[in-house]
């Protein structure tokens, strides 16, 4: 084979894999199994008062994770637990919440030397 047809066959391969985050996300089962019973609802089975960062039932890990750009600050967060039946470990839900933006200041910078005369 060619090298070029080698290099084409690798840029169309590129162009079907696209494994960009969609934000808000949740799943309600196991993307491995496809069982829905959660590990922590299933040994906390009288104490489901207990809640995650989202506000909703008890998850096996949680966090949160913040970053800033020069416009904005972003928050990263992730809840997840584990499968009952394979113990696959997987997040329940994931979202990214972008700030209101930074004040810029939008007049031009000062001029550092005057006109030549």
């Amino acid at each position: 084979m060619e090298r070029s047809e080698r290099r084409r066959q690798k840029k169309e391969a590129d162009k079907k894999e696209d494994y960009g985050p969609v934000y808000p996300r949740t799943y309600d089962k196991c993307p491995f199994c496809g069982c829905p019973a959660r590990y922590t609802v299933e040994a906390m089975k009288g104490d489901l008062h207990l809640e995650d960062i989202l506000g909703k039932q008890p998850a096996l890990f949680s966090f949160e994770y913040i970053y800033s750009t020069p416009t904005q600050e972003v928050k990263l967060i992730v809840v997840g637990d584990s499968c009952v039946r394979c113990g696959g470990f997987y997040t329940l839900a994931r979202d990214k919440i972008k700030s209101t933006g930074l004040l810029l200041p939008k007049k031009p910078p000062p001029k550092l030397f005057g006109p030549a005369g």
